[in-house]
């Protein structure tokens, strides 16, 4: 029998981003249904987190049991630019210039982790729907998003909601309708990988490691245990597609790879490379994260190319900005274009420099130095708090404070902002341009 149903706020979709955003908003009071329309477990690539997820998982109570199930990650490894030997970067380090306790992330079955992540939220309350396929998506006359439409065990039910959360990933449910994506032509990417049984681990065996290879894109090594490596060549569409032309097959490509790798081709037997999986891997971000009565996070919002493992890190760490706003927002309406916009804003500027690094990065002719110094100045750009260097940006760890204490209803921002119209009406005056500079300032911010 079908059903309406109506909540604070529907998820669509139940991977790490949606389950953050509906565990924090379960965990704060409200009532939150998550649609996903698989059934968990479920396969999933994307296995190397960053220490810069700590935090979070610290939030989510999730931390001991991580330790307890899956490999540590200590740091990157990497054969990159113009070094001829590989060299490392230690996640404890960048912890340790910011204080904090936390010296490592975690290589993850993602099934696993995924299921965790989503089982998670239902003990934290959020109400779990699987197999539960969206097909509409709800609007009133304005075009405000009201809830959404599903079908779960061939029957369709409704839900309204006063926020719904986009977490479908790249299939953007309602971003593909709400909003336009632009997409990073020079990331056009796609990945090619498999997994080896057995293998011969780098010198800090706890470490991910990441290649560039002379004719063109990298490696990954992922040691997901004592005895399994996930193992993935990334490397641009046209690329892959040229290379495949005149009946040469994926597997001869990743075959070329190998051969033509230093690090990456002493750690597995090729006589023992099984069956390939393949994904596009293409960059994209939508022209707005949010709208009435909407907030979209993870890869429904962005994706940046897996160069850095960021993208579970940059999906819940958005996730996490949008349930703060969204908790504000539910709890005074009047606010709600203001602390999603707020919300919008710091998402945006972690995505643009992660993205801004990458592309950086992505030159393997330059020296360490030139990478390590690039990352000091980007890591710089959210806050004068984020100056700890190569690592800490590409773990995560630069963004660390500010998405930790990210307040969309700050008092202390909001007497910033009021001494910034002080400022910038008594400047006017002094220019003779009249007096009524603030009062205008603080209409439009109202508005």
């Amino acid at each position: 029998m079908s059903r309406t149903e109506s909540v604070d706020v529907v998820v669509v979709g139940g991977g790490p981003a949606g389950a953050t955003a509906g565990s924090l908003l379960a965990k704060a009071g409200h009532t939150v249904l998550i649609l996903e329309r698989e059934t968990f477990p479920r396969y999933h690539i994307g296995e190397s987190m960053v220490s810069g997820m700590a935090p979070l998982m610290e939030e989510l109570g999730l931390v001991e049991e991580l330790d307890a199930r899956f490999r540590p990650k200590s740091g990157i490894t990497l054969r990159w630019g113009r070094d001829p030997e590989p060299w490392r970067s230690d996640f404890s380090a960048a912890f340790s210039a910011t204080g904090s306790h936390f010296t490592h992330a975690w290589h993850v079955t993602r099934s696993e982790f995924d299921e965790l992540m989503l089982d998670n939220a239902r003990k934290l309350g959020a109400m779990v729907h699987e197999a539960a396929q969206v097909t509409k998506v709800l609007q009133d006359e304005t075009g405000r998003v009201t809830g959404v439409a599903y079908t779960q065990d061939g029957e369709t039910h409704q839900v309204t909601a006063r926020f719904v959360v986009d977490a479908s990933g790249q299939g953007r449910l309602l971003t593909r309708q709400l909003t336009e994506t632009s997409w990073q032509e020079d990331l056009r990417n796609v990945a090619v990988w498999t997994y080896f049984d057995s293998y011969t681990p780098i010198e800090d065996k706890d470490d991910i490691l990441v290649e560039a290879i002379q004719g063109g894109g990298w490696v990954w090594g992922i040691p997901l245990s004592e005895t399994k490596l996930s193992m993935g060549y990334v490397l641009p569409a046209e690329m892959l597609a040229e290379q495949t032309r005149g009946g040469r097959t994926q597997r001869d490509v990743f075959l070329d790879c190998l051969k033509d790798s230093h690090v990456a081709k002493k750690m597995v037997d090729v006589a023992a490379l099984g069956a390939l999986s393949t994904t596009r891997d293409w960059s994209h971000v939508c022209d707005t994260f949010h709208g009435p009565g909407w907030a979209a996070v993870g890869d429904a919002a962005a994706f940046i190319d897996p160069l850095f493992s960021s993208g579970v890190w940059l999906g819940t760490s958005g996730a996490w900005l949008a349930a703060r706003a969204l908790d504000a927002a539910l709890k005074d309406e009047g606010r709600e274009e203001q602390v999603l916009e707020r919300f919008d804003s710091l998402y945006r500027q972690l995505f643009k420099d992660i993205l801004a690094y990458v592309r950086f990065f992505m030159d393997p002719t330059r020296l360490r130095e030139e990478y390590e110094e690039r990352a000091r100045e980007i890591g710089n750009m959210v806050t004068q708090s984020s100056r700890v260097g190569f690592v800490s940006m590409i773990s995560g760890v630069s963004a660390v404070a500010d998405v930790v204490d990210f307040d969309p209803m700050s008092a202390e921002e909001v007497e910033g902002v009021m001494q910034e119209w002080d400022e910038q009406a008594a400047a006017s005056q002094e220019a003779g341009e009249g007096d009524d500079e603030r009062s205008l300032a603080q209409e439009a911010h109202a508005s």
